[in-house]
């Protein structure tokens, strides 16, 4: 082996070594047993032990599980056999199982001593002792299984009998024909069709469901003295079908659980129930009955007929403990109180029931009187709760009247500072509520008679106060003065005293009426009033309208410039789009909406055509919520913005019309320059020709040459004279045209030449049938585009001609597109529109119709432009600009 040879061989083992070290653990070790090299993988997995490792024993470090199975494994490889197997091992000190899927290889010397070993191995722990733990679980299930109370048994899919436990096996009993049929059938067994069993497991099976019935599955004999009764044995059977790793069905099973005891009490049980349910629903008050977990079992007649409530048939279900109704009224409360404190409770309840429209159609708020007590049920021993109901709407709301009546004068009079006041006739005793004794400044035990309450009266309204009492005494008058007082504490008021007459038997025995406190009132009136003023005085100051108005509209302030812009004086309280009825079809009301919403400031414009007038706008929310509005007349300055928006586009035009015809020049110029250099070239050549010329014939003969070339200048003259005078017109009169009228019109020209040619023309001018443009022009554009479509038409199929317009960013658009020779458009794409040029060799082409065609566009400020392939014919798209 070569050098070469001995470093690949070296680079190879090199590489095998770090594929080895970056996913395995390797282990050499001595003939003695002990370790001689470790990789990163070993020194990683003995964590936290401590190194150096070199030179321990193996089974130092990685303790054997099975001590004797590791001897014959060394055994083994001492006698040069490699050993493959997973193996166990029992690292560090808390004894950390580890399972290595490992190769041990031997190594000899040339002597054919046993020198050393190599074990590499993969750590598969994690996936060995799972299968470990599955099969302990699987002989742990397998006993329980077995050891169920419940029948359990598997079938395949086909409903053949694979497996079952004793439990099943005791349940069928040893002469069923499970056991002494070998090929039986049971799904086709009369008995196990009729009572259901077989149609749940094919249903389980073409489902895929677990399905679950109380099915009668035999009869029990039962013997007593001479007589033999046959009872009906019940069973809760449940199927339920098991898939494999690809979800096909692999098994079917059927659990089998004895009922029967708790069929036969439950049918005795209903005769009983039947007597008890004719009690509960005759009761004269309503009865509801709820399980442990709040679902209503329950309802008699008299609670359905009270409640109107639908008959349980109809009803939707109802749990006290998440109805929203109930929990918004506390009755989960009241639920789970009965039930924790396992006591009788007695409430009254206010209840709304025209919210809720599932279990009763009461629609009103109710008064109820429940006794909510838990009982526990003697069959199933389980805890229910039941609620009687009594309505006592009529009483309560006659109770809550009188309360919410003393309530509501108290509050009032509190709020309000409105006192009341009683005077009995005969006595003169004064009686006074308590807001009378505040407004008096004085404490509320004392003692009033009528000479100490007009003693708090000022002179002038004293006198005032006796003549008013005295009329009303002798005439029955009421009355209502504001007067004077100084209270107890030398505050001097001003109140609003009302009065009128109590009679008993038509005499007048008393006079009562209210005093009312008003003079945080009167000041703030006149304070408002002084402030609105004011505020007139500013606004009307300054030289735009003001308005404050409400959300809603209504006004509470203008000033005269606002009253003076809306053309009439208006009343407060009166809406903006009543008085100013040209704002209603603007953007104000969209912009008050976002001023609104947005609380933020609007600016914005309004033109009104009717009195040819601008106004100018401004919404600013104010804190109080209402809306300040800021109008400007601004028809001037839009007037003559206006007029200097006109002057300039009239400028601007003209400085293009200058443009264009410098333009025009420089075009016919260099197109003059270009084509007649030619032919007054040859015109002279031609001259010069004949001058030399000897023979009269061959002077002649130059003379027609010279004849030609002369027509040619003039045609080239007048077509250069023609396109001018298009450039030049840009101020022609536009008309409002018919596509489809302007096209018949030029068919009729053309009749001889479409005739002949035989050309299909065709057009779609739905979406934009009409345009504004010079007759002439667009005659001569469609003119145009038909000739060429007939001088370049193909021989290959029959001419046709496709017209369209449609509207595209305000521009009208009109496509013409035939199915001619076509052009090469990366040859002459850039020549296409040019003067006088050709791309056939068609005797009839003067190449100045296009050019014409563009010309007339483009002084209307539009465009054309081409799209074309040899032999699939050609698509003029013209953009005409919109005005």
């Amino acid at each position: 082996m070569n050098v070469v040879m001995l470093e690949q061989h070296y680079s190879h083992l090199q590489h095998l070594e770090t594929a080895i070290n970056a996913f395995a653990l390797s282990v050499t070790i001595d003939a003695a047993g002990a370790v001689t090299a470790v990789n990163t993988q070993v020194i990683a997995a003995l964590q936290p032990s401590d190194g150096p490792f070199t030179g321990c024993p193996f089974t130092a470090l990685f303790r054997p599980a099975h001590p004797e199975h590791w001897q014959d494994l060394w055994k083994t490889l001492t006698e040069g056999k490699p050993v493959q197997e997973q193996l166990c091992f029992l690292i560090n000190a808390a004894d950390t199982q580890l399972w290595l899927e490992a190769g041990i290889t031997p190594f000899f010397s040339e002597t054919g001593a046993f020198t050393h070993c190599m074990l590499i191995g993969i750590d598969i722990t994690e996936r060995k002792l799972t299968e470990i733990k599955r099969a302990r679980n699987e002989v742990y299930y397998g006993q329980v299984l077995e050891n169920l109370p419940l029948g359990l048994q598997q079938f395949s899919p086909d409903g053949d009998n694979m497996d079952m436990n004793s439990r099943q096996r005791q349940i069928w009993g040893k002469h069923h024909a499970f056991f002494t049929q070998p090929d039986y059938k049971w799904l086709k067994d009369p008995f196990y069709r009729l009572n259901g069993l077989a149609g749940m497991f094919e249903e389980a099976r073409k489902t895929g469901k677990t399905i679950k019935k109380e099915i009668l599955l035999s009869y029990r004999e039962k013997h007593h003295e001479n007589i033999t009764r046959l009872y009906p044995v019940y069973f809760e059977a449940t199927i339920f079908p098991l898939t494999d790793q690809q979800r096909n069905m692999d098994n079917i099973f059927l659990i089998l659980d004895d009922i029967t005891e708790k069929k036969l009490s439950e049918l005795s049980l209903q005769k009983s129930e039947r007597l008890l349910d004719n009690i509960i629903e005759n009761l004269p008050i309503g009865y509801i009955q709820f399980d442990n977990f709040g679902f209503i079992r329950r309802i008699n007649q008299t609670q359905r007929f009270f409640f109107n409530s639908p008959h349980p048939v109809s009803r939707q279900p109802f749990n006290v403990m998440n109805d929203e109704l109930a929990t918004m009224f506390e009755l989960d409360k009241l639920f789970v109180q009965a039930l924790e404190q396992n006591k009788l409770l007695r409430v009254e309840k206010r209840i709304d029931f025209s919210q809720d429209k599932r279990w009763t159609t009461v629609d009103r708020e109710v008064y109820l009187d429940l006794t909510v007590f838990p009982v526990i049920e003697p069959v199933d021993k389980e805890m229910i709760v039941v609620a009687l109901v009594n309505d006592i709407t009529d009483k309560k709301l006659q109770e809550l009247e009188i309360k919410k009546n003393q309530e509501f004068l108290q509050q009032t009079g509190t709020i309000g500072k409105i006192g009341g006041w009683e005077l009995d006739v005969d006595s003169g005793q004064v009686r006074w509520t308590d807001q009378s004794y505040h407004i008096h400044d004085c404490p509320v035990d004392t003692r009033i008679d009528l000479e100490k309450a007009l003693g708090y009266y000022t002179p002038e309204a004293r006198e005032s106060i006796e003549g008013l009492i005295r009329q009303c005494i002798e005439t029955g008058k009421p009355f209502d003065a504001q007067l004077t007082i100084i209270s107890s504490k030398q505050q001097v008021k001003r109140v609003r005293s009302i009065g009128q007459p109590g009679y008993e038997n038509g005499r007048m025995v008393r006079m009562y009426g209210v005093v009312q406190d008003i003079t945080e009132q009167l000041e703030i009136r006149d304070a408002l009033t002084r402030n609105t003023e004011l505020m007139r005085l500013f606004f009307d100051t300054i030289d735009m309208g003001y308005a404050a108005m409400e959300k809603s509209g209504n006004l509470n302030f203008l000033n005269r410039k606002a009253e003076k812009m809306i053309g009439h004086p208006v009343a407060m309280g009166n809406n903006i789009f009543e008085e100013f009825p040209r704002l209603s079809g603007t953007v104000f009301y969209a912009r008050l909406q976002e001023c609104i919403q947005q609380q933020a400031s609007q600016s914005f414009g309004i033109y009104f055509p009717g009195v040819d007038k601008w106004y100018d706008f401004l919404l600013t929310p104010m804190q109080d919520g209402g809306i300040s509005v800021f109008m400007r007349d601004i028809t001037d300055s839009r007037k003559l913005q206006k007029e200097l928006r006109k002057a300039n586009e009239q400028l601007s035009n003209l400085n293009k019309n200058l443009l264009n015809q410098n333009k025009q020049l420089e075009d016919f110029a260099h197109i003059t320059s270009h084509n007649l250099r030619a032919p007054i070239a040859n015109l002279k050549a031609l001259m010069q020709m004949h001058n030399e010329a000897a023979a009269q014939q061959e002077r002649d003969l130059y003379l027609g040459m010279v004849h030609e070339v002369i027509k040619k200048i003039d045609e080239t003259l007048n077509d250069l004279v023609e396109v001018v005078q298009i450039r030049k017109d840009v101020n022609v009169e536009k008309e409002k045209l018919l596509f489809a009228e302007r096209l018949q019109k030029v068919r009729d020209v053309l009749l001889v030449d479409i005739e002949t040619s035989n050309i299909q023309i065709t057009y779609d001018f739905h979406d934009e049938p009409v345009i504004e443009y010079p007759r002439v022009y667009l005659d001569s554009i469609l003119q145009n585009f038909i000739t060429n479509a007939i001088r370049y038409r193909s021989s290959e199929r029959t001419p046709a001609l496709h017209l369209r317009s449609w509207k595209e960013n305000d521009n009208i658009i009109l496509s013409v597109e035939d199915n001619g020779v076509g052009i090469d458009m990366e040859r002459f794409g850039n020549k296409l529109f040019g003067f006088r040029k050709t791309f056939h060799k068609n005797k009839d082409a003067k190449g100045i119709g296009l050019f014409i065609t563009k010309t007339q566009v483009e002084a209307m400020g539009g465009n054309i432009r081409a799209e074309s392939h040899p032999g699939e014919g050609t698509k003029f798209i013209i953009t005409f600009r919109s005005e």
